[in-house]
């Protein structure tokens, strides 16, 4: 870990003292600073006869687990005509602390996979992937997709925005989709069987800190957990790590990896989708399922609606291809994947502290997942969904 520290650490240094524009369809830019009309000429205009980009400009952005920014590009007439975006946008792996979360913890690979190889094959509600590319010795990397806000209006959700029964049954219904096309699938035994597995992902973040980063946020947010919860923290680790042994026995399938709510939107046409692809995996469906509605729910709205939402995906997940599964060993698998979404918001909490993490998320925000998923644990009785 040391030598890939100082072989990254090298790489951003020469990159900020000798700045080298992108210019062709093989180039890696740094950030939006480095490309060129040219390069996106060369990675958007392909199949294209005589599209070119001729000028562009940044529009907004921000920073946080990677560098994101907006851009409005200049088209000529072959390129509008042919279906070029006029306005994307742009996600990469700009400063050494992004490389260093994002490489030492495999989450680089996952949107470089999956614009090029997932989305395409599943119509749901999310960004459509436009270029992927990653050089793997500095760990610079950059994907483009679309501006889900110019093209469908879109507006992000978080914990402050109280999500209806509707709008969760539209993430549920989306979610549905991909799990049951690619349930039990070949491909994820072959061309996608880069995916981790949850227990492999474990695997990964426990070098980085992962347990430690959990318990310092517990001492960040003891005022939202349950004091019951407080009292056993460690059964609730090792049962974080039996949950996903348990994961690994279920039929396997496409997982989003992080469904938060911070990750979801709304489009003018009121569907709901998620973004942020980064950490995708393959295992059980309940580990995305029960991330997503513990975390956008509030406890007293989880509480009234996880039985119906729970037959409603069911049912959503059969008629995408999926298996009709019973509802009480579906309850059974909720049940028992609660405890993850719960130990990385902990972390999360408390990761923006640590020097070389980025902010991951607001505070507030953290704190209010932490807070659903607490009481989840407690009311699910997880642990004694886990241990029997």
């Amino acid at each position: 870990m040391a030598s890939r520290f100082l072989s990254v650490g090298g790489h951003v240094i020469r990159e900020i003292l000798r700045p080298s524009k992108a210019r062709h369809e093989f180039d890696v830019p740094r950030s939006h600073l480095e490309i060129t009309p040219a390069w996106l000429t060369a990675v958007l205009c392909k199949g294209v006869p005589g599209a070119r980009v001729l000028d562009f400009q940044a529009t907004g952005g921000s920073v946080g687990t990677s560098t994101r920014q907006s851009l409005k590009l200049d088209l000529n007439e072959p390129a509008r005509q042919g279906g070029v975006p006029a306005e994307i946008f742009t996600k990469c792996s700009k400063d050494f602390n992004q490389r260093v979360m994002l490489g030492f913890s495999g989450l680089i690979d996952g949107e470089i996979g999956f614009y090029p190889q997932i989305r395409p094959l599943v119509d749901i509600e999310a960004p459509k992937g436009y270029h992927a590319c990653i050089d793997r010795d500095s760990w610079r990397s950059m994907v483009l997709i679309e501006n889900i806000v110019a093209s469908k209006g879109a507006t992000f959700v978080s914990t402050g925005t109280r999500i209806s029964r509707t709008q969760m049954e539209s993430l549920l219904s989306n979610m549905a989709i991909w799990h049951g096309h690619f349930w039990d699938s070949p491909q994820l035994k072959d061309r996608l069987s880069w995916l981790r597995t949850p227990a492999m992902f474990l695997d990964t973040i426990r070098p980085c800190g992962f347990k430690y980063l959990a318990k310092l946020g517990i001492g960040r947010a003891q005022a939202m957990i349950p004091q019951a919860l407080l009292a056993c923290t460690d059964a609730l680790w090792n049962a974080l790590a039996a949950s996903f042994e348990m994961n690994l026995r279920d039929p396997r399938t496409f997982l989003h990896g992080d469904p938060h709510i911070g990750q979801a939107y709304m489009t003018s046409e009121g569907g709901m989708g998620y973004t942020d692809w980064q950490i995708v995996m393959q295992g059980g469906w309940a580990f995305d399922y029960a991330y997503a509605l513990v975390s956008a729910l509030t406890v007293e709205d989880r509480r009234r609606w996880e039985r119906e939402l729970l037959g409603f995906y069911l049912d959503r997940l059969h008629a995408a291809g999926g298996p009709a599964l019973s509802f009480d060993e579906a309850w059974l698998r909720y049940r028992q994947n609660t405890i993850y979404p719960y130990f990385c918001w902990l972390m999360t909490l408390a990761g923006s502290d640590v020097m070389l993490l980025p902010a991951m998320q607001p505070k507030t925000v953290s704190l209010d997942v932490v807070q659903r998923t607490a009481n989840a644990i407690c009311d699910l009785e997880s642990l004694r969904a886990i241990n029997g």
